[in-house]
């Protein structure tokens, strides 16, 4: 019968964890993990207190951003398109910025804008902010609901509110992913 108090069973042939005594060290030394190299830079033994400043390679990050910009477009046509032509759907227009009186161009251009502002307000949360990933989700979801709501304000037609709602919804999901995403690869941590 096997004890409840060990973590292995000897009669099944399980071996149980090698031992290793811990090392002998001053208080607040950085320890050198077992099975590391010792050429390895180690961190010192923190208390977790302290503020870590975060870079971005920049180049990276807004050529990612750039990526991100041409999907939010992307999304924004293939919206317009299959809803309204594919499908004869009517979708609520967005706002049209430059005056081109087309509701492709308008979707594409909200797609790029929220994009673009996306990538900035990223930007400015590394640089500024101690958990700039956590703040931008936020940033994103709120911007993103009121933006899955404006249809809804006034006397709008529901179905086509709706299909506006979806849009922006998607583009901001996507916009969420790619640009975390593209942070998580392009963070660097700076040295004081």
């Amino acid at each position: 019968m096997s004890d409840p108090n060990r973590p292995y069973d000897p009669e099944y042939g399980e071996q149980p964890p090698p031992v290793y005594p811990p090392p002998a060290q001053t208080p607040g030394t950085p320890t050198q993990p077992v099975g590391s190299p010792a050429h390895e830079h180690v961190q010192p033994v923190s208390s977790g207190t302290e503020n870590p400043r975060l870079g971005l390679e920049v180049g990276r990050y807004w050529a990612g951003a750039m990526a991100t910009v041409l999907v939010a477009a992307l999304i924004g046509f293939a919206a317009d398109f299959i809803l309204e032509e594919v499908l004869g759907l009517e979708v609520q227009p967005q706002a049209d910025l430059f005056g081109t009186g087309s509701d492709l161009v308008a979707w594409i251009v909200a797609g790029v804008l929220f994009a673009l502002a996306g990538a900035a307000v990223l930007y400015l949360l590394v640089l500024s902010t101690p958990r700039p990933r956590a703040f931008f989700g936020w940033v994103v979801a709120l911007a993103t609901v009121i933006l899955a709501m404006v249809p809804f304000a006034g006397q709008a037609e529901i179905v086509p509110a709706i299909l506006a709602a979806i849009v922006w919804i998607i583009i901001g999901s996507a916009v969420w992913s790619l640009l975390t995403g593209t942070l998580s690869r392009t963070v660097v941590q700076r040295t004081p």
